[in-house]
């Protein structure tokens, strides 16, 4: 069974104006003669058609449904897609068909989510019309493959699709995005690569990936690459690849999982499906040591560093309102009842180096799940001088913190060290408020080599710069932390 690839897709108006410059999108090929999109393709479709619009505006969610035939002449595209083994290096030509969209789907679990979870988010052109078309799924026929094949069903081709997508997916996983940047047929199957950084919504039906994509490759695909395999497994669908968080612009790429939409879609046509189960995944064991740490208004990361004391470790600028307001540790933010206040025992000095607070509970508080972070603490001699760790340049990292959301889990963001001093560390994580305080953790061996402390910022504070992210490095801490644990005592 072939993977889908990704496909481009140009709508016939050029073929009236040849003036016109050709506006690509991207899509997925799903079978020889099916193509998967996204409902934003039908933005600039809208602006101009009032029967589209009129389409658009009275779908129901969570009903597949066939459009119109006298609206399938202004819903035609030419369609191209890579035809290519599975390791496919991009070698391979692009072959032009033509397809129109014949059938609709608006994903109520999608629909729920970006009601909800996003509701206070922004996105380009955000009006009523294209708030609706981010949880649309449109379905294209090629028509003239002009080869012999088997045409498919688009419930057999779902069914297919369902078949290779995993059912549970796993945070820190390794991921490709295959899309056309800004729908430039010159850019069709541009890839980025990054990691699956968590999963929210609705049955986990929206995927968040720190690889890039840019406006154009909604609807291209996204596949993760399991640990020694090379092949490609499809799990997503890039629906947002710019969006704004309080203010903020978020340098994260948002898809739709796959698994339980097209689930949702073939359960609603009371067809034979594979199940989706949930169950733990293995992703925990990147956050294990991470808590949300409140302090008024504001929320941060925490890192657990010893257990048998419950002492914590964030930012002093994450409690900066203590002791005027309470501090409290949220131990699972996806579990009721895990709230518990902390007592601030260290803080740095305003205007001082390092941005460190040290917290307790009470030992008996701290969930049974967590566990301790493994503080790197290894050292280089210089002479007779013991003198603190340089983390190599380029070692390949993760960090873990709550940018977004107080009540899902932990965000997970992969990069590299691309600068190691001794009083900080520069990194390629993408950070954004709220991971202040996490750790930065070495792929290699999942020590933590680092606190993220902030990203950069434009000296006229304008701009801020989510991949380039400072932290203190470990090795800074380890040893003042360990004596203070020794005695007890500042």
């Amino acid at each position: 069974m072939d993977t889908p690839s990704s496909a481009l897709l140009l709508h016939s108006s050029i073929d009236k104006d040849p003036l016109m410059l050709p506006q690509g999108y991207s899509g997925i090929s799903i079978s020889m003669d099916w193509i998967l999109t996204h409902g934003i393709i039908l933005s600039p479709i809208i602006d101009k058609s009032y029967a589209v619009l009129n389409f658009v505006t009275n779908m129901v969610p969570g009903e597949l449904i066939t459009v119109p035939r006298e609206l399938q002449n202004e819903l035609k595209f030419r369609v191209y897609h890579h035809l290519g083994s599975d390791d496919d290096s991009r070698s391979s030509s692009l072959k032009e068909h033509h397809g129109m969209i014949v059938a609709a789907w608006q994903c109520p679990l999608l629909k729920k989510t970006f009601d909800e979870f996003f509701k206070t988010w922004s996105f380009p052109k955000s009006s009523e019309v294209t708030r609706s078309l981010r949880s649309i799924f449109l379905f294209i026929r090629i028509y003239n493959s002009g080869e012999s094949i088997v045409e498919t069903s688009l419930e057999q081709a779902l069914s297919c699709l369902l078949d290779q997508v995993p059912p549970n997916l796993i945070r820190g996983s390794s991921v490709i995005i295959e899309s056309t940047p800004f729908g430039n047929p010159v850019f069709a199957g541009s890839i980025a690569h990054g990691v699956i950084s968590n999963i929210v919504g609705d049955e986990d039906c929206v995927i968040m990936t720190d690889a890039y994509a840019f406006p154009g490759g909604e609807g291209g695909p996204v596949y993760i690459i399991p640990p020694n395999c090379k092949r490609r497994i499809i799990s997503g669908m890039v629906i947002a690849p710019l969006s704004w968080c309080r203010g903020e612009w978020v340098d994260y790429t948002f898809a739709a999982n796959l698994a339980p939409c097209v689930f949702n879609i073939l359960r609603k046509k009371n067809l034979s499906c594979r199940p989706i189960t949930s169950q733990e995944n293995a992703d925990v064991a990147l956050d294990r040591g991470v808590v949300l740490v409140r302090c008024g208004i504001n929320w941060g990361t925490g890192v657990l560093v010893h257990k048998n004391t419950g002492t914590f470790l964030t930012c002093s600028h994450v409690i900066a309102e203590a002791p005027e307001r309470e501090i409290s540790v949220v131990m699972r933010p996806d579990k009721a009842n895990s709230c518990i206040r902390a007592k601030l025992l260290y803080r740095t000095p305003e205007n001082q180096p390092y941005d460190v607070a040290v917290l307790r509970v009470d030992p008996q508080d701290v969930d049974p799940s967590l566990r301790s972070v493994r503080l790197s603490r290894t050292a280089i001699l210089k002479g007779n001088l013991q003198v603190a760790f340089r983390v190599l340049l380029g070692e390949p990292i993760v960090s873990v913190g709550f940018p977004f959301s107080s009540c899902i889990r932990p965000t997970i963001s992969g990069g590299v060290v691309s600068k190691s001093m001794e009083c900080a560390l520069l990194t390629t994580c993408c950070v954004q408020s709220g991971t202040s305080g996490g750790p930065i953790v070495s792929r290699a061996t999942g020590d933590m080599l680092g606190m993220v402390v902030c990203n950069v910022l434009s000296s006229d504070g304008s701009m801020l710069y989510p991949r380039m992210s400072l932290a203190v490095p470990a090795a800074t801490l380890s040893g003042p932390l360990r004596e203070y644990l020794r005695t007890d005592s500042q």
